[in-house]
């Protein structure tokens, strides 16, 4: 079984569904369930390596550590706004795709999840 996860809303969302797509990320993996998850829109940011994290996004990126020691490959689309933020890089790991490949793999994928 597969899933393809998108998350798109922003990390701050009021009831954090940022936060429970990435858990369910984790929940499915750990069960034996493939994952994909794609980072978009709002939730783009979350790809980003940050020095010096907040509580918030220190859990998140900590989830996304284990999203991806569990197996799942992380993708991040639209980020044509990285150009404005300067030096910034992608958390290891983290792979850039387009629109393309997030549809291709949603057509491959038993269940699709959007946050």
């Amino acid at each position: 079984m597969h899933w393809t996860i998108l998350i798109k809303s922003h990390p701050d969302a009021s009831g954090n569904p940022v936060l429970q797509g990435l858990r369910m990320a984790a929940a499915a993996l750990a069960d034996g369930i493939l994952v994909s998850l794609f980072l978009s829109e709002e939730a783009a940011s979350l790809a980003l390596h940050l020095e010096n994290p907040g509580d918030r996004q220190r859990v998140h990126h900590d989830l996304l550590a284990e999203i991806q020691e569990l197996g799942a490959e992380i993708y991040v689309i639209g980020l044509d706004w990285m150009h404005a933020v300067g030096s910034l890089t992608l958390i290891p790991g983290v792979k850039v795709a387009s629109m393309k490949t997030l549809v291709r793999q949603m057509r491959l994928s038993d269940q699709v999840v959007a946050l």
